[in-house]
């Protein structure tokens, strides 16, 4: 076989990796909605959040389901892209007890830099009371306990804040919020409207 057959073939066999790999060649545009969904302490308490994530994916919502912490890399990743050209709106957040704490700093990171956030939601943020909203979120909900914390109005903010006692309609816990079925299917309802899904 002439030697240039054999490099092509060999390129063809890399890209074939790569692709299989889920390696990606070079930054591409985002072709959908970016659903960045937060779990709770130590990652043990909140499945609920990944059960969101895949029925949000069987519906063709892109979501992904992170660890509480990763939050500042993630908003790093997406301003590097909207510099670029590189991200697609709209942009929703949502995070479990620790990782409700989490979401307005990540929204007022990405807000900071011009970057919009569409909704934010809270289930139940715990441990710590959030840091308050700032500018370039346009509306956030936090489903809480009667107990809970409350997310609030910071300087430039001038979205909306929806408090829901979830105590209404379900006896649910804080462990348990993100994993209640009633509670799962607002908040899942509510990210589908936002990414018009």
């Amino acid at each position: 076989m002439p030697q240039y057959m054999k490099s092509r073939l060999s390129g063809l066999a890399l890209a074939g990796l790569i692709a299989t790999a889920g390696i990606s060649s070079g930054p591409t545009a985002a072709t959908a909605e970016e659903v960045y969904l937060i779990r709770g302490f130590l990652n043990v308490f909140s499945d609920g959040m990944n059960q969101m994530g895949r029925s949000l994916r069987s519906r063709g919502v892109r979501v992904s389901v992170h660890s509480n912490g990763e939050w500042p890399g993630i908003a790093s990743n997406i301003i590097s892209r909207a510099k670029q050209g590189k991200v697609s709106y709209p942009i929703v957040i949502a995070g479990h007890s620790v990782g409700g704490v989490e979401v307005p700093d990540f929204a007022n990171a990405l807000g900071r830099a011009g970057v919009p956030v569409k909704l934010a939601i809270g289930l139940d943020p715990g441990f710590a009371n959030p840091g308050p909203f700032g500018p370039g979120v346009q509306t956030v909900i936090n489903y809480r306990i009667p107990s809970g914390h409350r997310y609030r109005r910071g300087p430039g903010f001038s979205g909306s804040i929806i408090d829901v006692n979830v105590a209404a309609f379900t006896s649910t816990d804080h462990v348990g919020i993100d994993k209640n079925r009633s509670v799962q299917s607002k908040v899942i309802a509510r990210i589908a409207a936002a990414v018009g899904k």
